[in-house]
């Protein structure tokens, strides 16, 4: 018992660690300029123009699917993070801290030359956040039905 205890506290522990880890990336990727991120997004941009032709809306798609994607794998990281630490799932509290550092880091953007603070970011931030949740729940009911499975056999 005494064993599980401490294989529980170091998951949660790792998972707190990525957590923060991937709050690092997500604030390294905000801090570069407007000019720096565009580049970074035009490898994507101009690869999806090769496959499916000339549109500006390929920037868009870009640069707002790596907002969701980042906040996606933040809510991810919180839902384990919460649940090896308090042994129950805390989906509601884990889409509020990420929507909470999606806040934060609209505010960031601010002070990052050619970038801005943007309502609309922070609402595809949440999105992501709840799909981060989402995907944490199927996880743990896939992980939850292959162990009543083992147990039943």
């Amino acid at each position: 018992m005494q064993r599980d205890k401490k294989r529980i506290n170091k998951t949660a522990a790792l998972f707190w660690a990525l957590s923060v880890l991937c709050m690092a990336v997500i604030f390294w990727f905000s801090s570069r300029t407007a000019n720096e991120s565009t580049s970074q997004s035009n490898v994507f941009v101009e690869w999806l123009k090769s496959l499916f032709g000339e549109s500006e809306l390929w920037v868009f798609i870009v640069r707002k699917s790596a907002h969701c994607l980042e906040f996606t794998g933040l809510s991810l990281l919180f839902n384990c993070a919460w649940y090896f630490t308090r042994n129950k799932r805390s989906m509601l509290i884990s889409i509020l801290c990420t929507s909470l550092y999606a806040v934060t880091d609209e505010i960031h953007q601010i002070f990052v030359d050619g970038r801005s603070c943007e309502f609309r970011d922070w609402v595809i931030d949440t999105v992501g956040a709840v799909i981060g949740a989402i995907g944490f729940y199927v996880l743990y009911l896939i992980i939850n039905a292959i162990i009543k499975r083992k147990k039943n056999k």
